[in-house]
């Protein structure tokens, strides 16, 4: 499925966690190819949320740190219990701004993995467009997840 299919469809929540801190299960938001059990966010608030877009379930990983200036949230596709990813919108202070990693079409991502050749950065204009800071709430870093991902078109019976 092509990302832009995914953005533009209506959406409907399935699994809405919570905020927390810390170290995260691998379960909410699986990768195959990463080590460990649970991916060790030190004191990055995370929240993880499933959903599905024309019938295809997709999965959100929003992650952040306002003192440390890092922002990330990714979206990726099920592919039997692995994740394709798909986009990862970021800011850090590596890069002086925001930028996005994505993948046009699910066909092309390999299951597990966060990088690979088929992944294309786009940086300029998201700098350009986004001179926002960092989020320093939970309800701003999800508002801002919400608004690239296209998270608020949902279908009656969203839980979001």
């Amino acid at each position: 499925m092509l990302l832009r299919e995914i953005i533009r469809a209506r959406k409907v929540i399935s699994a809405a966690g919570s905020w927390q801190t810390g170290t995260m299960p691998r379960a909410a938001f699986p990768l195959s190819k990463s080590k460990g059990k649970a991916y060790r966010l030190g004191n990055r608030r995370w929240r993880a949320v499933s959903f599905s877009a024309n019938g295809v379930l997709c999965r959100l990983m929003v992650t952040y740190n306002y003192n440390l200036g890092q922002y990330q949230a990714m979206l990726g596709v099920d592919d039997g219990g692995d994740t394709k990813l798909l986009a990862r919108l970021e800011r850090h202070p590596t890069h002086g701004g925001w930028h996005m990693h994505l993948t046009c079409d699910s066909d092309d991502a390999q299951p597990g993995i966060r990088v690979g050749p088929w992944v294309r950065c786009l940086h300029g204009k998201l700098h350009k467009k986004y001179r926002s800071e960092v989020p320093n709430t939970d309800e701003e870093a999800f508002r801002k997840a919400v608004a690239v991902f296209r998270l608020d078109r949902k279908q009656v019976g969203g839980l979001v």
